[in-house]
């Protein structure tokens, strides 16, 4: 049961807010969308054109848009594109009849006057189509109504050229992209929509050239500008492996077989009463011989599957939920577009909403056996559309209907988090309504089981979109490429080719994020190993016998963990106090930590972070191993007992127990409990899900509810403690990190991003701060922030380690507020230093 989202409406704020409470405040780790460009504002975009960073103020804090959502992204609260582009702006076209000839050295065309309303639209893109290759040394000069003028020379046409990949029926094609005044999201240099008079200049043409000018169209969107704005996702390793089509004004970034299209009347008092203003509309994303072809470039970037606007099949654009939730079955994965996968969205057919009570009895279609109380209290108002995000509670209830009948659902639900159709009015502390808030715990609790009430079978999975998409590919190609040993508990699993994307999978790179997910059933959990193209792999969960009496692993995705004891000492990322015992940190030598018990068998640190933040954890990870004492020792076996806990900034704590059985009582922590490791001098991994925590008795008032402590936020304080061990015996801890899932792509290097911001005191930034990086080989790389506060660094290596640090004028270095040095495992977008606390 898993979400794809439209981003339409909603601002970035209220996204953020949103993700709080889904993926914060209540554990699950449901994704959203972004667009990489947008105009209107406020818009989720990244980008407001080629060139132009979305630096407008995203209502959250001081942060700009586009680092909002680019910390968003790499949390997991964001992982897929809805589209490329906003695509709010209208297109202009005027057709050239009869043609222009390009009869001298200049020749001009004057363009009609635009509407108003239309005419304030910033679009960038100017594109002309010639009925032949226009001459090598053209030049084209723009003029304005405003008295404005731009050219582009001979270089700027050239790069313009690459908006066609293959000439089509329309001939050649030229764009201008006008930039902004200066860099950033300052207004444009000159306003193509206001754009009066074009002239073309090419001295090879004194006595005439065989091209004619015959079409000018103006927009903002096409295959030119992804060019300019794909570099920087990839950089900043923004990859997701789903993209769907937004509709818009023009649909033309969005996906969509040829010859399907959108004619809008040209009704009186509208915009589309200009005879230059566009009615027909197409998806051309896949068009290799239209300027807006950019498939090959999402398939580049990571991208697996599309949502089409105009699908081949209607299948393959909805699933419609009725009470038999075999009609939502989203196994049978199809393909239209080359190299990429269609996706196909879950929804409900839509409901009668002129009253409550044509509302309840319209559902009846999907919930027949519903409570008509339960049906009328879904309602949200006459225009609540139901795939808005006011209508979310309608889409829950119906999942959580058929999953409680017993049924077996796969819903992949089609929404828009931050729309509304009720006239709730959100904000940053209630971005919800009261109906969505107690309908999102409701899930929340049938995942995690918080109230107790929710047998085993009736728990269901909700990953992030871009996870159960590549669940689904995965899925499809795993069984002739598994082998389960003759013991039954060792995997292998071979690397595949997948034949419609043709990318391997797993991708090794990624780690096991392409396995997240997968159970297999093996004769003895306790004994399994799990090999992939050659490497061991540990990170799995062991499962108890489930309906069929078989016990099984699940293979947890790697590729986005967070440290929380690693390769760099703790010294290093916070204070460390040694409370009882011995305690050895983590070197170059040794990638572990020891406790070592003293005289009464006991030792116990307390770790402290500068700064450790946990986001959609799913899982925790370590390995332990225990020593035993060299002092005449004549024990065989351990009977020490590891305890873990985390301390969260909200006062719940986590708790990992070594024990034969789960303690008698745990008030106020929720625990896993791990058996025993009694071998010596040999390494023991575990991998704990975080919907098998034993939770402490919930609240009985409900009106105070809040959710069980979860390995989510801020963690305040690690605790680890060793009991009843023999005097001297040690127990080494490693890879002790949170776990989540992650569907995003790779680099073709594996490299990652390593980002921050520098402020004055953690919210005024800091801009042309010198900021250095120095990697464990000895390498120096120098940057400054931007007007915004923020550094970057790409293409950072797996598993090295960095010193970062902001020079102050003073020769003060200040290092971010995660540690001395960083361990690179993942994407890190909040690095952030902040100057009033600087760490030396």
């Amino acid at each position: 049961m898993s979400f794809i989202s439209d981003v339409d409406e909603q601002r970035p704020w209220h996204g953020a807010a949103i993700h709080r409470v889904f993926n914060e405040d209540l554990g699950l780790t449901i994704s959203d969308s972004l667009w990489p460009q947008g105009g209107t504002p406020l818009t989720s975009a990244l980008f407001l054109g080629p060139g132009r960073l979305n630096r407008r103020n995203s209502g959250a804090g001081s942060e700009p848009t586009f680092a909002l959502l680019l910390r968003q992204w790499h949390r997991g609260n964001i992982d897929h594109f809805h589209g490329w582009s906003e695509d709010g702006v209208l297109q202009l076209q005027n057709q050239i009849d009869p043609p222009l000839a390009l009869s001298a050295v200049r020749t001009s065309q004057e363009l009609p006057k635009v509407p108003v309303a239309i005419s304030g639209q910033e679009a960038q893109s100017v594109r002309f189509y010639f009925s032949a290759e226009p001459p090598a040394d053209l030049t084209i000069a723009l003029h304005d109504t405003q008295g404005k003028s731009m050219s582009f020379n001979s270089g700027s046409i050239g790069r313009g050229k690459t908006v066609l990949v293959k000439v089509g029926k329309l001939g050649w094609i030229v764009e201008a992209i006008v930039p902004s005044a200066n860099s950033g999201s300052t207004p444009l240099a000159i306003n193509p929509m206001l754009i009066d008079r074009v002239d073309f200049i090419a001295p090879s043409c004194a006595g005439g050239c065989p091209v004619s000018l015959t079409r000018v169209e103006r927009d903002h969107f096409s295959r030119q500008i992804v060019l300019d704005q794909i570099p920087w996702l990839k950089r900043w390793n923004i990859r997701p492996q789903i993209t769907t089509s937004h509709g818009g004004n023009t649909l033309i970034s969005g996906f969509g077989i040829e010859g399907a299209a959108l004619d809008i009347p040209r009704t009186p008092g509208t915009f589309f009463t200009d005879p230059a203003t566009v009615v027909h509309r197409e998806a051309m994303a896949d068009r290799i011989d239209t300027y807006a072809y950019y498939s090959d470039l999402l398939r580049e970037l990571s991208v697996r599957a599309v949502w089409s606007y105009f699908p081949a099949r209607g299948t393959d654009q909805y699933s419609f939920v009725v009470s038999d939730s075999t009609a939502s079955d989203l196994t049978n994965l199809t393909t239209t577009y080359n190299g990429l996968y269609d996706v196909r969205r879950t929804s409900i057919f839509n409901f009668d909403p002129s009253s409550v009570q044509a509302f309840a009895d319209s559902m009846r279609l999907t919930a027949p056996e519903m409570s008509e109380e339960d049906r009328r209290s879904l309602y949200c108002a006459p225009t609540c559309d139901i795939s808005q995000g006011d209508a979310l509670p309608v889409l829950l209830s119906d999942s959580l209907y058929l999953i409680n009948k017993g049924q077996k659902v796969r819903h992949f639900w089609y929404t828009h988090f931050g729309s509304g159709g009720s006239d709730f009015e959100a904000s940053q502390e209630e971005p919800l309504t009261p109906k969505t808030l107690k309908w999102i715990r409701k899930l929340a609790n049938q995942v995690y089981n918080f109230d107790g009430s929710v047998s085993l079978d009736r728990r269901p999975w909700s990953p992030p979109a871009n996870t159960w998409f590549g669940y689904q590919i995965m899925q499809a190609g795993i069984k002739p490429n598994l082998k389960v040993g003759a013991g039954g508990s060792s995997v292998e699993i071979t690397p595949w080719e997948d034949p419609v994307t043709h990318v391997t999978v797993p991708d090794l790179k990624a780690g096991t994020r392409d396995l997240h997910g997968l159970t297999l059933y093996v004769s003895d959990p306790e004994q399994a190993s799990v090999d992939v193209g050659g490497k061991s792999v540990d990170t799995f969960t062991r499962n108890p016998p489930d309906e069929t009496g078989k016990p099984s692993i699940t293979i947890v995705g790697d590729n986005a963990p967070t440290p929380i004891i690693g390769k760099v000492a703790l010294h290093d990322r916070g204070d460390v106090e040694i409370r009882s015992g011995k305690f050895v940190d983590a070197t170059p030598a040794n990638d572990f930590v020891s406790l070592e018990a003293d005289a009464a068998g006991q030792s116990e640190i307390v770790f402290e972070p500068w700064n450790l933040d946990l986001w959609n954890t799913s899982h925790l990870h370590f390995a332990i191993r225990k020593r035993l004492s060299t002092a005449g020792s004549s024990a065989a076996s351990s009977d020490a007992a590891l305890k873990i806990e985390m301390l969260m900034e909200d006062g719940g704590v986590v708790t990992a127990l070594e024990s034969a059985q789960p303690p008698a009582d745990h008030e106020g922590s929720s625990v896993w409990v791990v058996p025993p490791l009694t071998v010596p001098d040999q390494w023991r991994t575990h991998t704990l899900d975080v919907a098998r925590l034993a939770w402490p008795k919930p609240l009985a008032n409900q009106q105070d509810w809040r959710r069980p402590p979860l390995p989510l936020g801020r963690v305040r304080e690690v605790r680890i403690s060793l009991a009843n061990a023999a005097p001297g015996e040690a127990i080494d801890i490693r890879d002790l990190r949170a776990l989540r899932p992650s569907g995003n792509g790779e680099a073709p290097d594996g490299g990652k991003l390593i980002a921050g911001r520098v402020t004055r005191d953690g919210s005024a930034p800091l801009a042309l701060v010198p900021v250095q990086l120095t990697s464990s080989s000895g390498e120096v790389v120098d940057t400054t922030t931007d007007v915004d506060g923020y550094y970057f660094f790409y293409h950072r290596r797996r598993e090295e380690q960095l010193t970062i640090r902001a020079l102050g004028s003073s020769g003060l270095s200040c290092f971010p507020q995660q540690g001395r040095k960083i361990e690179v495992v993942k994407n890190e977008a909040e690095l952030d230093i902040a100057i009033n606390e600087c760490r030396h």
